[in-house]
């Protein structure tokens, strides 16, 4: 099978790392038709680059779309898809990468009913190595109801027409945007996934709005009530309800470094441990709350 593919690459203030994220997107073995650039209102050189790197590309049209104003990565991704011109968007945040075969991997896996795919996530260590983001019930549709089992942005390839029929990224949420995407989508039709871990998360971009503690928690609380009055089955909700206070104390512990607020749910997944965690975790996490244990 063929797609017309575009990428999609929202950048603010990302003039040290927009080009490897460019050459990502350029080194496919299989091209796209495009790469679409949304520069959101960057005050640093940035979209200089990019419109550099796309005047020497001889490989794939690239085109920047810049905006006067910052919007949000959110917004600029729904820019980006409007603007596209391809059946699928693959998305590609400007501090992240993929592996050469990403797009070629993902298109065997397009039929009919499939609304996006989704390959795994290597959270990159800076040594070779580094963890990964699909768990064993990443394939069970239920299990995002709970928590973000598919990861980031940059691992999704999205039909085109379905993002736009669904409003594509909510941008009234403070976070947690591709979570409520990857839910819009699962009820839109069926998500696919890769094993393979070809979307690279590096830690060096500095500024995200995973590692801002007040919208982090804005944007869980928001979701959170859509996830039980939207989507949970009614049997569902109380178990769901019980999961959300540690996973969010997780979030906060994990990816912003705020300890406030996460002993209680530690203690209590300790005492009566949710079917999702185990007391190991729990122990963890409350070693990470009183600091004796790096996040």
């Amino acid at each position: 099978m063929s797609a017309r593919i575009s990428v999609v690459i929202p950048a603010r203030n990302r003039a040290a790392v927009i080009g490897r994220a460019i050459a990502c997107a350029n080194s496919q073995t299989v091209r796209p038709v495009e790469i679409i650039v949304v520069d959101d209102g960057s005050d640093d050189d940035g979209g200089t680059i990019a419109a550099a790197l796309a005047a020497q590309s001889d490989a794939v049209p690239i085109r920047i779309i810049p905006l006067d104003t910052r919007s949000g990565a959110p917004n600029a991704r729904n820019i980006g898809a409007a603007a596209a011109t391809g059946e699928w968007i693959a998305l590609l945040d400007s501090d992240d990468g993929w592996d050469e075969t990403k797009l070629a991997s993902l298109i065997p896996l397009i039929t009919d009913d499939v609304v996006a795919v989704f390959s795994d996530t290597v959270f990159l260590d800076g040594q070779g190595g580094g963890t990964r983001k699909f768990g064993p019930d990443a394939n069970e549709p239920s299990a995002l109801l709970y928590e973000n089992t598919l990861g980031g942005c940059s691992a999704a390839m999205i039909r085109r027409d379905v993002f736009l029929d669904i409003g594509g990224f909510d941008i009234s949420l403070p976070s947690c945007q591709d979570w409520d995407m990857w839910l819009k989508l699962q009820q839109a039709g069926r998500i696919a996934l890769c094993p393979e871990p070809l979307t690279h998360y590096y830690f060096d971009a500095g500024d995200r709005i995973s590692r801002n503690p007040t919208s982090v928690v804005k944007g869980h609380a928001l979701l959170y009530r859509r996830i039980l009055s939207d989507y949970a089955p009614a049997e569902q909700v109380a178990d769901i309800r019980r999961f959300q206070p540690f996973h969010l104390a997780q979030t906060l512990a994990y990816f912003t470094g705020v300890r406030q607020g996460t002993l209680g749910p530690a203690l209590r997944n300790l005492i009566r441990p949710h079917p999702r965690t185990t007391r190991r975790s729990a122990l963890h996490l409350l070693a990470t709350s009183w600091g004796l244990t790096r996040a």
